[in-house]
């Protein structure tokens, strides 16, 4: 696996956060050749045979995800970059596509499919949209796992640090703004839907469409006017 060897696996763990746990039996297949990062505000303790491994990393931060990926990609020593989120689930399919997407060597942004696990009947609907959204309007989001380069990641300027929520999305935008690719990935990356069982299926949902299309708006019209 030396293309496994070029990865650094950025993953931000938000205070109280134990989903990383089962991400960690996804990541077993890359864990003796990838550099893995795990980004905490609270510490965190990882089973003995990971922590014994020089290539992964707890490292304590500020809270704010944006601040948590930057500081991943600061610390990072490998020449590409996979931004995971704590509950993302991928399989041994995902690999195969990351493999692939790593070996193109492509400079842009390149991101997953979505699947959803966890969470209402509905979440097909989601799917469906997020495929849509990505494909066509070429707005991936962070949990789409994405991919680039360490000078990709230089050239965008890193997450907004400043932003309450949406740093992947103003990432995007400022990816088109500047010229650079958006390329899916052939495979499937799931991710928790536990906040959509927990809220309900469509205030959650209308909440994230409100919440996009607002930011989104503004991003546009600040490219539009040149700012």
């Amino acid at each position: 696996m030396q293309w496994a060897n070029e990865l650094s696996i950025v993953v931000p763990v938000a205070p109280g956060d134990g989903s990383w746990r089962d991400l960690l039996v996804d990541l077993v297949p890359l864990r003796d050749f990838s550099e893995i990062l795990f980004l905490v505000v609270d510490s965190i303790s990882l089973p003995l045979d990971w922590q014994r491994k020089d290539n992964i990393r707890v490292i304590p931060g500020s809270a704010g995800r944006a601040k948590q990926l930057n500081l991943g990609a600061k610390e990072a020593t490998r020449p590409v970059l996979w931004f995971l989120h704590s509950d993302s689930r991928f399989t041994f399919q995902t690999l195969l596509a990351l493999e692939g997407a790593i070996l193109r060597r492509s400079e842009g942004i390149s991101y997953f499919d979505l699947g959803f696990f966890g969470g209402p009947g509905l979440m097909w609907i989601n799917s469906v949209g997020v495929w849509f959204r990505s494909r066509f309007l070429k707005l991936p989001f962070g949990d789409q796992g994405f991919l680039m380069t360490r000078s990709t990641f230089a050239s965008l300027g890193g997450f907004d640090p400043n932003t309450p929520f949406g740093e992947d999305h103003l990432m995007v935008w400022k990816a088109h703004e500047l010229g650079i690719p958006l390329r899916p990935i052939r495979g499937k990356l799931l991710t928790s839907a536990r906040k959509y069982l927990d809220g309900g299926w469509w205030p959650t949902t209308r909440k994230h469409l409100f919440l996009t299309f607002q930011q989104g708006k503004t991003e546009w019209f600040r490219i539009r006017e040149g700012k």
